[in-house]
């Protein structure tokens, strides 16, 4: 059975009325390589005879063999230019005629509109033509900037210079004869095919006569395998289960080191989960150290206010000190003197709605001159 054929013998584009509907679009080629890659064979070819077209639509068609699992190769039948260059490189093998050529250049497209229009399309095209220039690049092996000197100027490339920088891997000739290899292309035949005959005769005296066993030949070899049962006494039956038992113990080993394999992996796996663990762990733990350790810096200075040891005024700066440095901060608050509450602190106070041991208000004229002389002697 052949492997299945795709023909790209059109423009690259979306079919229209004006050149007769002889063009094939990304869409359309999906759905013939779709049909190859149901095949059941595991190769495709696709021959190529196009002037280009769509550059867009090209990329698609270049990205669409990329991901194919069939192994595809490329054909220039006749011309692979502009576009249709970007389908030809996608090709693992790809092959041009002898009379073939291949046309590289920028890519061009209409634009219209104010001076703001015309930079931006100016823009994308030089984004499209540094892809289509990294595209070929990298499938030549060819310089980057030399590429973009090729595309500027437009190049038209014989079936020999293709294959020479790169862009074609070989060169057919449509049945006739062979292209003339190179002298040292020849000299290098000529070297192998005396290399090849001296290895078989080397390989001619290993073989066994009529008269000689087989397993005599193979002794040597069972002997360095460590098969010291394998003598030249052995009868045939014991050679085989000797053999046999090899390779029985070639899988067992094999099977043990697969159930190695999957330990280690399964332990690899339970070492990084314990790992994320204790990290999450770490990190809920120091956040609720330092919850506890705010909430008992703000309980603090509260108690400090309370006490009359600082001035509700004071409050956010001994906060912030308290939250930095709690023990230091506590000892300082608590080394601090209460300070008795003025008269006019519990009248603010009341005024402010407090209640209970903050409300000392004097109760008559004579305990407020008390206070206020009390006030006066501090």
């Amino acid at each position: 059975m052949s492997i299945p054929t795709l023909q790209i013998y059109a423009s690259i584009g979306a079919p229209a009325e004006a050149n007769n509907y002889q063009s094939i679009d990304a869409a359309i080629f999906k759905s013939m390589l779709q049909g190859a890659e149901a095949s059941g064979e595991k190769s495709a070819l696709i021959r190529i005879n196009s002037g280009g077209g769509s550059w867009i639509e090209a990329q698609s068609m270049y990205a669409y063999i990329k991901a194919s699992a069939l192994k595809i190769d490329t054909a220039n039948d006749g011309i692979a230019a502009s576009s249709a260059s970007v389908i030809f490189m996608a090709g693992r093998k790809r092959s041009m005629a002898a009379h073939a050529k291949l046309m590289i250049h920028n890519c061009s497209s209409p634009a219209y509109g104010g001076i703001a229009d015309l930079q931006l399309a100016i823009d994308q095209q030089g984004h499209l033509n540094d892809s289509m220039a990294t595209l070929y690049a990298n499938a030549t092996g060819q310089p980057l900037e030399q590429i973009k000197q090729m595309m500027q100027a437009t190049t038209w490339l014989s079936a020999e210079q293709a294959l020479e920088l790169g862009f074609a891997t070989h060169i057919t000739d449509q049945g006739k004869a062979a292209l003339t290899p190179s002298l040292e292309l020849s000299e290098a035949a000529g070297c192998l095919a005396e290399y090849t005959a001296s290895l078989a005769t080397y390989y001619a005296t290993l073989l066994p006569s009529p008269t000689q066993s087989m397993k005599n030949l193979l002794m040597p070899i069972m002997a360095a395998a460590g098969l010291a049962s394998i003598t030249a006494e052995a009868d045939d039956a014991t050679f085989i289960n000797a053999v046999s038992a090899a390779f029985t113990e070639r899988d067992e080993l094999k099977e043990k080191l697969s159930t190695a394999e999957a330990a280690i992996a399964a332990a690899t796996l339970e070492k990084e989960t314990a790992e994320q663990a204790l990290a999450a762990l770490e990190l809920s733990n120091t956040q609720a150290a330092a919850a506890a350790t705010e909430a008992t810096a703000l309980q603090v200075v509260a108690t400090a206010i309370t006490e009359g040891r600082i001035l509700a005024s004071q409050k956010g700066a001994f906060e912030a000190l308290a939250k930095a440095d709690i023990i230091n901060a506590t000892a300082a608050l608590a080394a601090m003197p209460a300070r008795k509450q003025t008269l006019t602190e519990q009248i603010t106070a009341d005024a402010n709605g407090a209640t209970g041991a903050e409300v000392r208000m004097p109760l008559t004229a004579g305990g407020v001159m008390a206070e206020i002389r009390a006030n006066n002697a501090q």
